[in-house]
């Protein structure tokens, strides 16, 4: 007989639950967020494991890239799809979580998702952290800008090698004022440091991927574009055709396109000419 498993992820623990092909229980456990203790206890089912489910959570992907690597038959279900089939469970709780979606796996109601690799992770954590470093850069020199405006100083249309020098030359004269901004811009200076090497980063990464550099040849396509696009597909083959990329990044066709209406709606004449 088949036998069908659950892994209901929280922070510290899991919930996993092993059910046959008719719905009971086999068996139930609470373990540590260990794949080795997790592929323990699945063992006395190895064989017989037709399908190994775990909802798509912030800890998934590298529970499932290290169960899927002991050979276990690891899918990862679409959360929204089980959050619809679990909210008919009366008692909300980790335990029935891990039971219902022990029984989506049975049935095959589900949606899978692919699981990142950890380089795509990788790479997404780079691009995010020096997108949120930029944006700090940004919001400490704006503030620094409106800290100076009620006192008539303009900073106006400076570089960014030039920005610390600007202002250091309007402040002398107000002490008080110069002391409140000096620290603002030794903070941003260490920010702008920091950002150069994430920045550093970036570019080392488009170094060393081919399909990156072959991106970028493209007219209009720079380092940041390729690498957030190959991060965005990770692995190609599970598209089927080329035009299913577009429609996964939130791209819609022309012709579905409301915003953007075809030659006969366009004008009233088009059809006649």
């Amino acid at each position: 007989m088949d036998f069908y498993a659950a892994v209901d992820v929280s922070l510290e623990t899991m919930n996993i639950c092993v059910v046959d092909g008719d719905g009971n229980v086999g068996r139930e456990a609470k373990l540590e967020t260990d794949p080795d203790a997790i592929e323990l206890f699945l063992a006395e089912w190895g064989i017989h494991l037709k399908r190994v489910g775990l909802e798509a959570f912030c800890y998934s992907a590298s529970r499932f890239t290290a169960l899927a690597e002991k050979g276990l038959p690891m899918i990862c279900i679409e959360n929204r799809h089980a959050k619809a089939a679990l909210n008919a469970i009366l008692n909300k709780t980790h335990r029935n979580d891990a039971n219902g979606i022990a029984q989506m796996m049975r049935t095959g109601w589900l949606r899978a998702v692919l699981g990142k690799s950890e380089s795509a992770q990788t790479l997404r954590a780079l691009l995010v952290g020096r997108n949120t470093m930029l944006g700090k850069v940004l919001n400490r020199e704006n503030m620094i800008r409106g800290l100076l405006r009620p006192f008539g100083l303009k900073v106006g249309e400076i570089s960014v090698g030039h920005f610390d020098a600007r202002v250091r030359d309007l402040l002398p004269g107000k002490k008080e004022l110069e002391a409140i901004v000096a620290p603002l811009l030794d903070a941003r200076n260490s920010m702008r440091l920091q950002l150069a090497k994430l920045h550093r980063m970036v570019l080392t990464a488009t170094r060393s991927d081919s399909a990156v550099r072959r991106m970028m040849t493209g007219a209009g396509v720079g380092a940041l574009v390729a690498l957030t696009f190959r991060a965005t597909v990770d692995n190609p083959a599970r598209f089927k055709r080329s035009t299913n990329v577009g429609v996964h990044c939130g791209l819609t066709p022309r012709r579905f396109n409301p915003a953007r209406p075809t030659r006969s709606a366009a004008s009233p004449n088009a059809a006649m000419s």
